[in-house]
């Protein structure tokens, strides 16, 4: 079935005594894009985040924010234990040079450049880690199929029913056109009748039948309808099958192009209204349509 691909989970894995917890934003996207949020240090799971997402996920903007506390968290840190020590020597001897007393912690020191260092885990701790992570991850995407598929039902409704809408327009002008015919060689005799007369000609039925001949041909709508009801039964299919998204789209666009073709050939008011309600119709699939996966 359609899915959104507006949606958001959130999973949590734990073992022993470190705890992962994954959450995950999708918003509507053209292609597949993924990111990831986290601590330093995790940066390395990136690509092993981004292959378990696409797996369950074709299109959107991803956001991953990624948390793991405990003795599975890989340390990003490291002390420079004898840079720390030349500052504090260097402070030593500032102190006894100016008569001031020796700090008894080095807390201030911590803040000075090249104290703190960023150090990358290794791969076996990322290795270590990954299970722990891909488990809390694939419970995220289980909460973020679960809101994307709802939400897909819902639109799904909306659209077919939108659709039915769109087939009872599109009948009523096939069943407007006869009349249209009819009422356009009603007023074309007159007129045509009114002339010869003031003239002192004959009008021959032949010539009239011609007239109507032509309007009819440059007027008919008949392929166009038979192509929106083609598309709207096309629509319908693809709202049952995986990732319609793209394929929605470009049917959308065929509705549009058919609907402004009927609205061109004809001059009729009551099917100008008619393509004008089918327009609506369209343009909220469309704007339905966008957020189909």
């Amino acid at each position: 079935m359609a899915m959104s691909m507006t949606g958001c989970g959130e999973g949590v894995a734990t073992a022993a005594a470190s705890t992962a917890r994954v959450e995950i934003r999708c918003v509507n996207n053209r292609f597949l894009k993924v990111s990831l949020r986290s601590r330093e240090g995790f940066s390395q799971l990136e690509s092993r985040i981004e292959g378990v997402v696409r797996d369950r996920v074709r299109r959107g903007a991803v956001q991953v924010s990624l948390d793991v506390a405990g003795p599975a968290a890989p340390a990003s840190r490291s002390l420079d234990q004898a840079q720390l020590a030349a500052y504090l020597d260097q402070l030593e001897d500032f102190c006894a040079t100016h008569d001031l007393p020796v700090p008894k912690s080095a807390d201030g020191l911590l803040a000075l450049p090249g104290i703190l260092i960023d150090a990358p885990p290794s791969q076996a701790v990322i290795d270590g880690v990954w299970p722990l992570v891909e488990q809390a991850l694939v419970l995220a995407l289980d909460g973020l199929d679960r809101m994307r598929r709802r939400e897909g039902d819902s639109m799904a409704r909306d659209m077919h029913g939108t659709c039915d809408e769109i087939r009872g327009r599109a009948l009523a002008i096939r069943q407007r056109v006869p009349a249209v015919l009819v009422e356009h060689r009603q007023r074309l005799h007159d007129r045509v009748a009114k002339i010869v007369e003031q003239q002192g000609m004959q009008l021959g039925e032949g010539d009239l039948a011609r007239e109507i001949a032509i309007l009819a041909d440059r007027t008919d709508i008949a392929e166009e309808l038979v192509r929106l009801e083609s598309h709207l039964d096309q629509f319908a299919k693809l709202l049952t099958e995986d990732s319609p998204g793209r394929s929605l789209d470009f049917l959308t666009q065929e509705l549009a192009r058919e609907t402004n073709t009927i609205g061109s050939k004809s001059a009729d008011v009551a099917i100008a209204h008619a393509v004008v309600e089918i327009k609506t119709r369209v343009e909220r699939l469309r704007e339905l349509v966008q957020n189909v996966e």
